[in-house]
């Protein structure tokens, strides 16, 4: 049957574990022995009934007694070797210590509630669609077949010549829908409730001449933001008070796990003003081909997370904790010098990062009200606390090219060639 020492609440497989535990002399816990023989004398003192012989707390005493008197009547037993310290320790969370039984510290004076936010379901019925659903809950769509039918032709990879193919299949025509082309079935789906809205803008002052004009793909990132804060999806899966975990009551061992027990996210909170949530940014982007057979467009698609949300329902990929915010755009520039031209590329990567991060960078001055999945509203601020990349985006990102460190001042003649 499992117990835990009354001291340090360690958790073992049974009580002659928690016997073993209390009686080993290098450990604090070993004390409580004699706290246990103080109170018997007390007991005893007040004349109260004699303990039973089967009762647990004459058997602890008395394999106290029997397990001390084995350990300590022979010091040659002392050794470290001697004694197996967690043989007997669960070993469920951060060494053997689980979370209710951790000591966390929070930190005083974060994320004050304030009313009158809005849920996902508001803003659901505000669209222009509300109306008809009291009628028909599938509206732009007449039933649920019709609507697992346009699910699959909106989710597939077919064209909208495709598409208009298979609507004109005679098997298909049976099931009368209310939509026979492509264009009739994008134009019902772009009634639905969307999330942050597609944008472009023009880069007309490019630092050199390029071979096509440089069109820059965005949505407002502080909306994507939102819209995952305001997730229900994420209701009950959002850290958003700083707290430092210890192993034990001693606060000997500070455990990290999600990023809100990170000493970042406690130095951030520290300063900002009282009350305020912190909402840590996270950004990945990698160079990838976005088009095939049809010019080779390549780009940097930008995706961005919430650092506040647990990483096993974060880094899920079917649970869309990252959202495509940008397609930065990959250019070639008309200039004599080859090594140039990325030069001028890299800049103009930097420059749309400008732009499409202004929002965050506006949220993370200044803050902005928003409001979580239950409809509560928080006062947040946006700084961005990661950026994945693999290396050459990192090159990118630090201003440095060929062999130098992005993280470091240092240069490969610094570390020298030791084949």
């Amino acid at each position: 049957m499992p117990a835990e020492c009354p001291n340090c609440l360690r958790q073992f497989k049974d009580a002659s574990g928690v016997t073993r535990h209390l009686s080993q002399p290098r450990t604090t816990c070993h004390r409580w022995q004699d706290d246990l023989i103080s109170v018997a004398e007390l007991l005893d003192h007040h004349k109260q009934p004699e303990m039973q012989p089967d009762s647990p707390l004459s058997v602890l005493m008395e394999d106290l007694s029997r397990s001390s008197d084995e350990s300590f009547d022979n010091p040659a037993q002392w050794n470290e070797s001697a004694f197996d310290w967690d043989a007997d320790v669960e070993m469920e969370y951060g060494g053997g210590i689980t979370p209710a039984q951790s000591n966390i510290i929070t930190f005083n004076g974060a994320t004050k509630v304030y009313q009158a936010g809005e849920t996902f379901l508001d803003h659901f019925n505000l669209n222009a669609c509300a109306p008809q659903h009291g009628n028909n809950i599938y509206y732009p769509f007449a039933s649920r077949v019709e609507w697992d039918m346009a699910k699959y032709l909106l989710c597939s990879l077919l064209s909208m010549a495709k598409i208009d193919e298979f609507l004109k299949l005679d098997l298909i025509k049976s099931l009368h829908l209310s939509f026979h082309t492509a264009k009739d079935l994008w134009g019902r789906a772009e009634l639905l409730p969307s999330g942050p809205q597609w944008q472009y803008h023009i880069l007309t002052a490019t630092p050199w001449q390029t071979t096509q004009v440089v069109h820059l793909y965005f949505r407002d990132t502080l909306d994507c933001i939102e819209m995952l804060f305001n997730h229900l999806f994420f209701a009950n899966k959002l850290d958003l008070i700083p707290q430092r975990v210890y192993e034990t009551a001693e606060h000997l061992v500070h455990m990290y796990s999600e990023w809100m027990t990170g000493d970042a996210a406690w130095e951030m909170q520290s300063h900002l003003p009282t009350g305020t949530t912190l909402l840590g940014v996270i950004l990945s982007s990698d160079k990838t081909n976005i088009t095939n057979m049809t010019g080779s467009r390549v780009a940097h698609p930008l995706l961005l997370s919430l650092a506040n949300i647990k990483m096993e329902h974060r880094n899920k990929a079917s649970n869309h904790g990252f959202l495509l915010a940008a397609l930065l755009p990959v250019v070639e520039f008309i200039h004599p010098t080859k090594r140039m031209q990325t030069i001028l590329n890299d800049h103009l990567i930097h420059e749309c990062l400008d732009i499409v991060l202004e929002p965050l960078k506006q949220a993370a001055r200044l803050g902005r009200m928003m409001s979580d999945p239950v409809g509560n509203l928080h006062l947040c601020y946006t700084p961005i606390t990661a950026y994945i990349v693999n290396t050459p985006e990192a090159l990118m990102l630090a201003c440095v090219r060929g062999l130098t460190s992005h993280l470091t001042l240092a240069t490969f003649k610094n570390f020298g060639n030791p084949f």
